[in-house]
């Protein structure tokens, strides 16, 4: 996972994740860690889906936008409930991330993170390619020697 329960209790706060993580229970005092943990798993597999191909997987050391992006895809899967709905702030953010993530897809916006073997930065050899065989007509055959 790119994030961990702490990472989204220094981002959103405890009392936010204990609300989230228990809808049902008005009285709880602690994140249920293993429901925060299956929701960062999700999102980690969501991101993932859009690395794939281009980046080395799992990212070892993910750099702060992933981690970032990580635990606002998971808040978003924690308020999805019955219970709860996610407000529009998160959906905003969920939109964000993913329009992030299809820009990291397209190349267009690089994370600090090796490349899968293979992968090269470059755009060279992307555009069209052409196959060379032997001519049919060469200078001599056209002029009838």
């Amino acid at each position: 996972m790119y994030a961990t329960v702490n990472d989204m209790i220094a981002r959103f706060g405890e009392t936010h994740l204990i609300r989230l993580s228990n809808p049902e229970d008005r009285t709880a005092e602690t994140v249920d860690a293993a429901k925060v943990e299956r929701a960062l798993a999700d999102a980690t597999g969501e991101i993932e889906g859009y690395l794939r191909g281009y980046y080395a997987l799992p990212v070892a050391a993910p750099p702060a936008d992933l981690v970032r992006a990580t635990c606002i895809l998971a808040r978003y899967e924690l308020a999805q409930g019955e219970h709860v709905t996610p407000s529009d702030e998160m959906t905003k953010g969920r939109d964000d991330v993913l329009k992030w993530l299809r820009e990291v897809s397209s190349r267009r916006v690089h994370l600090d993170a090796p490349l899968a073997e293979g992968a090269t930065g470059s755009s060279v050899g992307s555009g069209p390619r052409y196959s060379d065989r032997p001519r049919d007509f060469t200078y001599d055959t056209l002029r009838g020697a």
